[in-house]
């Protein structure tokens, strides 16, 4: 039976379900991209630092199994009760054109670009969804930062951006502690650090230097622990390892480490309870890798992987994202080199039936409405966010974005 037919059914028996959250929580407490371009500039010369999503997911206790990872026979996939209308705003950085713009999620409408400091590379929402926080200032070749390194607030009532706060290191990610009050910027390659921001008074710390680099950072619910992806060993080239470690706030230690199994991390998820985490690599140019963590105990499970089309330059560049629906029950995975999107089945960890953007090349980032209705795909060689309507898995009409071709898509959020 065909899955689009059992959802639209389903859509149209249940009705409409009231949003979920104060706030989406794939787009809150975490810089969702970094720009497609410096990664691909830093292949040669570092490891490229990504920014990560935080997201509300239950313990998929099914990819936690001791069997070898491989296919799997396919699961009767549930179809979740998928509001009609998604509701709230979109914000899209556009690196490029040095701007921040904001889409009206009710008509699929693009407001007036929002300037900020710099190139902006990253982008964090405050759990309030009232605040975002634009990192701007990515490095070149991991060596010089090719714009001003600041973190510009945007009040999101107003659509104002405020002073930026100057940073002493280029930025690659940001994430937001839960109670809102503290931001942490992390920096890869060359200086391998995190820098503390009081947001209350925008002052930045003195810059902690880590063990190794962090290639992305995620905050954890319970507001005492940081999770990064970082690099081990050589740090060039399709060589190079990854691990999975703690950051803990109040120490800014490492704590002990999971070795991923996979290609460069390129987007993680946290579930809201600290049990769960799913950092989504591309190991080989023919496959996408969905890594689920337990966090309790320390270790890997079984990786969820998603067969893509061969592509000529494998491992590095090649654009990655995740985010989760508010319920819980289902990943989706954007993959810029095929420019599709493929829904995981988290309870079973079995990837569905990948939904293609209509031609429109790119999906370099993705994020969900604080409702559920629909996901928003940003494109960057064509220039517009793709409307995925979650209850068909069915692409929208695109909506154009200014900035021209090339002009860095890098993050995206919503908030009610």
């Amino acid at each position: 039976m065909d899955d689009n037919w059992v959802r639209q059914v389903l859509a149209t028996a249940l009705g409409d379900e009231p949003p979920i959250g104060p706030v989406a929580r794939n787009s809150v407490r975490a810089g969702i991209r970094l720009r497609r371009r410096v990664r691909m500039r830093r292949a040669a010369g570092g490891a490229a630092a990504v920014v990560v999503a935080a997201a509300v997911i239950p313990a998929a206790h099914g990819v936690f199994g001791h069997a070898a990872a491989g296919p799997r026979t396919a699961a009767p996939f549930s179809v979740p009760k998928v509001p009609a209308v998604p509701t709230g705003t979109a914000y899209v950085i556009t690196s490029g054109a040095g701007i921040v713009t904001p889409i009206d999620l009710a008509t699929n409408t693009a407001g007036q670009p929002i300037d900020v400091s710099g190139e902006p590379v990253a982008m964090a929402v405050t759990p309030d969804g009232k605040t975002a926080y634009v990192a701007s200032g990515a490095t070149n070749s991991g060596r010089e930062p090719t714009s001003a390194q600041t973190v510009t607030p945007i009040d999101l009532t107003t659509n104002t951006p405020g002073r930026p706060i100057t940073l002493t290191n280029p930025p690659d990610a940001i994430g937001i502690a839960p109670d809102g009050k503290t931001a942490y910027v992390i920096n890869g390659f060359p200086s391998r650090t995190v820098t503390r921001i009081d947001l209350a008074t925008g002052t930045p710390q003195t810059p902690v230097t880590l063990s190794a680099p962090p290639e992305q950072i995620a905050m954890a619910p319970d507001g005492k622990t940081a999770y990064v992806a970082i690099a081990t060993g050589q740090i060039a080239g399709p060589q190079v390892q990854y691990d999975f470690a703690p950051f803990d706030l109040a120490t800014s230690k490492l704590g002990k480490r999971i070795k991923l199994n996979s290609g460069q991390p390129e987007a993680i998820a946290i579930a809201p309870g600290g049990k769960t985490a799913y950092i989504v690599s591309q190991p080989t140019s023919i496959e996408v890798t969905v890594t689920p963590i337990d966090l309790a105990a320390g270790r890997a499970g079984n990786p969820i992987n998603i067969n893509v089309k061969p592509v000529l330059t494998p491992y590095y560049g090649l654009p990655l994202a995740i985010a989760i629906a508010p319920d819980g029950a289902t990943a989706y995975v954007a993959d810029g080199a095929t420019s599709t999107v493929t829904p995981i089945d988290l309870a079973t960890g079995t990837p569905r039936k990948p939904i293609s953007l209509n031609g429109k090349t790119g999906a370099d980032a993705i994020a969900i409405s604080s409702n559920g209705a629909a996901a928003y795909v940003a494109n960057e060689p064509s220039s517009t966010v793709t409307p995925i309507d979650l209850a068909t898995n069915r692409p929208e009409k695109p909506i154009k974005i200014g900035g021209g071709w090339n002009s860095g898509f890098e993050a995206i959020v919503t908030v009610p």
